[in-house]
């Protein structure tokens, strides 16, 4: 005879994974001033661009402070990369959540606005479904 089931709140699993945090898809935020003087062409493009992507939001909420993101666009523009040079850069981008793989493990996601439209309905259903019927 099998072992009678257990109730539905015993049988709830404890070790359930934490809920990916969902970062919106445009920030609204203006990017900080970049810490170190005047910034040249392409570290200020860099940076502008930086602020501007999802994860620059969790940036703001938690605090971060800008001169490490300014210490990482100092880093990737440098000349000559070394490959020390560009180990400590991967390893910034991964700490500062720039990578798909890194913000997977910071179990961060990007919210997608297509999610709130319904489902489109095909056009031709008729002639889909006449179709299949020819087929079968």
């Amino acid at each position: 005879m099998p072992p009678v089931p257990k109730p539905a709140q015993i049988r709830r699993r404890r070790n359930q994974a934490p809920t990916d945090a969902a970062l919106p898809r445009k920030t609204t935020r203006k990017a900080p001033v970049w810490p170190y003087g005047a910034p040249g062409a392409a570290a200020a493009t860099l940076w502008g661009s930086l602020w501007h992507r999802p994860i620059a939001s969790l940036w703001h909420d938690q605090g971060t402070e800008p001169t490490i993101v300014a210490r990482y666009v100092r880093m990737a523009l440098a000349e000559p990369m070394t490959p020390s040079l560009a180990a400590q850069v991967g390893a910034l981008e991964t700490a500062l959540g720039l990578t798909p793989q890194s913000m997977a493990r910071m179990r961060l996601r990007i919210e997608d606005d297509r999610a709130e439209r319904p489902p489109a309905a095909p056009d031709n259903i008729e002639a889909a479904r006449r179709r299949y019927e020819a087929t079968r």
